[in-house]
């Protein structure tokens, strides 16, 4: 076998792998998926065939939840409306879960290859300023009473329960699905690396819900 086709062979390799390393936000589902669940299919939602590719345009997150990706997975180097986001091209404004305050709801996310790290939501209640300010003034907990983060650990759907704020009520809330992951080596900043430590891959979703 020639340099050459070893080469090629690499270069193939690495972008099969980029290729599948991706997830989606399904329950509720995000701005992006929306297409694919049969009972909005009537609101004629836009088809995102790339839907499994909201990874900040590949730039790593140095920052938790990350500050240069946009909301809902952009590249934060897109002109305002990001396609993900309020007004953007993939936004309808089509309410994908209804709820009530305080209520435990199920929520899904497929994964199609893990790079461990873990999961959390966030909750903005006002779409008027769909920014991360606004999503960080809720991070929902998981029902089990085991914080906010679900570790990753392998692919497959991820399905788990959420608890909503008590006293929030909304005809239009946010979920910011962040899954940030934790397989490459970075600076622990004591002076130690390790996996997971430093700017790690980071991939989100918008779904749109109200809370009654």
């Amino acid at each position: 076998m020639s340099k050459f086709t070893i080469i090629l062979i690499t270069a193939f390799a690495a972008v099969f792998s980029g290729v599948n390393s991706h997830g989606r936000f399904m329950k509720p589902p995000n701005r992006s998926s929306i297409w694919r669940v049969p009972q909005f299919q009537s609101q004629n939602p836009p088809q995102n065939y790339n839907d499994m590719e909201l990874f900040c345009g590949g730039v790593h997150q140095a920052d938790n939840p990350g500050t240069n990706c946009g909301v809902c997975g952009d590249p934060q180097s897109q002109g305002a409306p990001r396609d993900n986001e309020v007004n953007g091209k993939w936004y309808r404004g089509i309410i994908t879960g209804r709820y009530s305050a305080g209520q435990v709801i199920d929520i899904e996310v497929e994964l199609t290859q893990q790079h461990k790290g873990y999961m959390e939501w966030r909750l903005c209640t006002n779409p008027r300023t769909e920014n991360q300010a606004c999503f960080n003034r809720y991070v929902l907990q998981l029902a089990n009473g085991s914080g906010t983060r679900l570790p990753v650990t392998s692919t497959g759907m991820y399905r788990t329960q959420l608890r909503l704020p008590a006293g929030v009520r909304c005809n239009q809330c946010i979920i910011q699905w962040n899954y940030r992951s934790g397989n490459n080596w970075g600076d622990c900043g004591n002076g130690s690396g390790a996996l997971g430590c430093g700017p790690q891959e980071t991939f989100r979703g918008c779904s749109d819900i109200s809370i009654s």
